[in-house]
């Protein structure tokens, strides 16, 4: 092959699945090179997209894994049949590059919970982690390609270096790439990523009180520091009394609250123009309890919340609903608009409990009824559920709800993350 011209060389490699393609980048100099070049990457990636633009809704469906990295990290791994990885092969997603606390073998499950491995979010292809869910020691990297980076210690809780780190957490990443008309690629090599720290107000006296203004703790990709910023809230915000790790989505960070969401933009440096709130559906039965039954995440490409009237009757179906954000031509005006009100089987709880775990003490297994876990990033009508240890795919259209895996811990430890993978791995940005 080495006496084949470039062009020839980029149809052929161009159809190659991305994990193959960097293998040959071994082979020699030349195809080392060639692989890292710019225009090499944007024909990979159109070609990808084409052929994700005639696979159908039944495909999308199909093709996704459950990959535990960690006894309580749970990654739903959504991929196409064309995507580098096959989800029915052994070479699943792992994050053991970063320690042991990242290696479902060799973590402790019976650890305090202050002590295990959290993802703190996923965004454009990078994960934002940390090795203990109160630490503040974060790693920002890329599963696909293992590349990561380690960020400076924020500044240390207002209550002192000893207290418990109390934060409502979020990462977003630019993305590396854009898929324009016609399947233009454009390229962004300069691509930045913010993590935030939201202090949780948890005094008791005015917790329940909105609050117009609060402190942002942002780290920025650009400067490689931290930085603390007063933002404005005019409609005011009450945090929940449960620390919920924020939704990445067009560069900007959901949060969710007691009565509404809180919307910040953490690349915008207007105190007073990056920060705004968005009320519940109208329709939900009962908003303030959305934080603890409801679910916030990205579905077709928007913001998507669910909400389920629980009973914990197995011979009681439950009420589920679930809307989505729509923004007028403007982009100020948004409204939510309900795509989905159906009703779920109940599931009896003593089935749900993997067998190994009945005799374990009851705080093991808190059962919460059923709670929506994921949405489907292509698939509009399919969500997963949890209750206790098991894990259910619904399609809210078919009304069909299959069991297709269990976790070690209930719903009150066990972390689920739904992770869309690119058509190209995004590089993890420098920290300057």
């Amino acid at each position: 092959m080495e006496n084949l011209s470039d062009d020839l060389l980029m149809e052929i490699w161009s159809r190659v699945p991305y994990k193959m393609t960097v293998r040959c980048k071994s082979v020699s100099k030349r195809f080392s090179a060639f692989i890292s070049r710019p225009e090499f990457m944007s024909r990979s990636i159109s070609h990808y997209h084409t052929l994700l633009q005639h696979m159908n809704q039944e495909q999308h469906h199909k093709e996704w894994c459950l990959n535990f990295v960690s006894k309580r990290n749970l990654l739903i791994v959504f991929l196409p049949k064309l995507h580098l990885l096959n989800p029915q092969s052994q070479n699943q997603l792992s994050l053991s590059f970063l320690g042991r606390k990242f290696d479902p073998k060799l973590d402790d499950e019976r650890k305090k919970s202050a002590l295990y491995s959290r993802i703190v979010g996923y965004s454009n292809g990078l994960l934002l982690c940390k090795k203990t869910s109160r630490g503040r020691v974060y790693h920002v990297t890329n599963p696909m390609t293992r590349e990561w980076t380690k960020l400076p210690l924020p500044p240390p809780p207002l209550t002192g270096h000893n207290q418990r780190d109390c934060v409502f957490e979020g990462f977003v990443c630019e993305p590396f790439y854009q898929v324009e008309a016609n399947n233009v690629v454009t390229l962004n090599s300069h691509n930045r990523f913010r993590v935030v720290r939201f202090p949780w107000l948890n005094d008791r006296v005015f917790s329940h009180t909105p609050k117009f203004e609060f402190e942002m703790v942002v780290f920025s990709s650009e400067t490689g520091q931290w930085c603390r910023k007063t933002v404005s809230c005019p409609k005011g915000f009450v945090q929940t009394d449960i620390l919920i790790h924020a939704v990445a989505h067009r560069g900007r960070l959901y949060f969710m609250g007691r009565m509404d969401l809180l919307v910040y933009d953490p690349f915008n440096n207007d105190a007073h123009q990056c920060c705004h709130t968005i009320d519940y559906p109208i329709h939900s039965p009962y908003p303030r309890d959305l934080p603890f039954t409801g679910h916030v995440g990205v579905s077709c490409g928007n913001i998507r919340i669910a909400n389920i009237s629980c009973s914990f009757d197995p011979h009681v179906l439950n009420t589920m609903t679930v809307w989505e954000l729509e923004y007028q031509d403007d982009s100020s005006c948004c409204c939510w608009h309900l795509v989905h009100k159906t009703f779920i089987p109940g599931q009896d709880r003593r089935s749900c409990i993997r067998p190994e775990f009945e005799t374990r003490r009851e705080c093991e297994t808190v059962d919460l009824g059923m709670q929506v876990r994921a949405f489907h990033p292509h698939h509009g009508d399919v969500v997963f559920f949890q209750r206790s240890h098991s894990i259910f795919c619904g399609n809210l259209r078919t009304n069909q709800f299959d069991t297709v895996g269990y976790g070690i811990h209930g719903f009150q430890v066990l972390q689920i993350i739904s992770i869309d993978l690119p058509g190209w791995p995004a590089p993890v940005p420098s920290i300057t």
